[in-house]
């Protein structure tokens, strides 16, 4: 609608009609009283909650270089890129999720009901039970014996982990932990140089200096040790050292990153470079998830088969050794 030439404040109030959520247009709504009071759009953004500072201060910088169209236009093409990997992943989780607590509740219930009928039946025949039968047996008495102790320390660990996952003194811990997991830290680190990427691409091409860029990144970026590594770029820069000497050796930023961003610097197209290092890694993610869930299926698939039939070997062949007795 900017584009187009409208002002503003006629943008807002077409758009607050055609929404339909009345809390959405409650929103626009105060946004589009406070601009008409006088004050900027990141003025009315920042006295609604929902917005990010990392959006405001965007919208901030795009209103005072006069790029505000073209921020808005890069705003909206990160936020549709950043639901759609969302959905990816939520698409990747989903089903591996659903199949191991499928799996453990069938377990629990095999356990804790099925096969304790069978060692009463088992004890009236003197026949040998086979090996599998006598794991499975020796499993579900202990599982019946200590079920309260194990629920119990399940639901321990379920909580230790929550905890420690939002304590964050622990951020180091968890930063360390997930940037040194097989295959899933692949993931995690290109899912960092992604917002990285896009961050500083969207900060920049809003008007922002580099240092005040990269301060306002080091507080998005979710990640520990990648926040303590912008902030010593953004003091190293401050010293006047280039953002590519900093990432020059750095373990955090891999070569293909450094080169697209020595290649931006020396033709003055950071902004260009970041935006298409963020276009491959995000590419790149999405290639991984997909994958990840290629392998993964056919893996639950594959295991899942193999708990059934070594349960039904373990039913079936001593009933089989009863029949034969009988």
């Amino acid at each position: 609608m900017l584009k187009s030439g409208l002002n503003l404040s006629k943008a807002l109030m077409i758009i607050s009609k055609q929404v339909k959520n009345k809390k959405q247009k409650n929103i626009y709504n105060e946004i589009l009283k406070n601009i008409e009071s006088g004050l900027t759009l990141a003025e009315a953004l920042e006295q609604e909650e929902i917005f990010t500072s990392f959006f405001i201060a965007v919208v901030e910088a795009g209103e005072e270089s006069g790029n505000l169209v073209e921020v808005l236009g890069s705003l909206e093409n990160y936020y549709s890129n950043r639901n759609e990997l969302k959905k990816d992943i939520k698409k990747a989780t989903f089903y591996p999720i659903t199949v191991i607590i499928t799996i453990f509740l069938a377990a629990v219930f095999i356990f804790k009901f099925v096969l304790p009928v069978f060692v009463d039946l088992f004890a009236e025949f003197n026949g040998e039970l086979p090996v599998i039968t006598k794991i499975f047996l020796i499993i579900s008495q202990v599982f019946n014996n200590y079920f309260i102790l194990i629920i119990i320390f399940i639901i321990f660990l379920i909580i230790s982990l929550v905890l420690i996952y939002k304590n964050k003194k622990r951020e180091d811990l968890k930063s360390k932990i997930l940037l040194n997991i097989p295959f899933l830290s692949v993931l995690y680190r290109d899912f960092i140089l992604t917002q990285i990427a896009v961050y500083l691409s969207l900060l920049l091409k809003s008007g922002l200096k580099l240092i005040s860029a990269l301060e306002l990144l080091k507080n998005i970026i979710t990640d520990y040790h990648y926040q303590k590594f912008i902030q010593t770029t953004a003091l190293n820069i401050s010293k006047g050292a280039s953002l590519t000497d900093c990432f020059s050796d750095s373990k955090y930023i891999p070569d293909l990153f450094y080169y697209l961003l020595m290649t931006g610097e020396e033709t003055a197209q950071m902004e260009t470079m970041l935006e298409r290092a963020g276009d491959y890694y995000y590419q790149k993610l999405t290639d991984e998830i997909a994958k990840m869930l290629q392998y993964l299926e056919p893996l639950l698939i594959t295991l899942t088969a193999i708990f059934v039939a070594l349960l039904a070997a373990a039913v079936i062949m001593p009933m089989f050794q009863i029949y034969l007795i009988i």
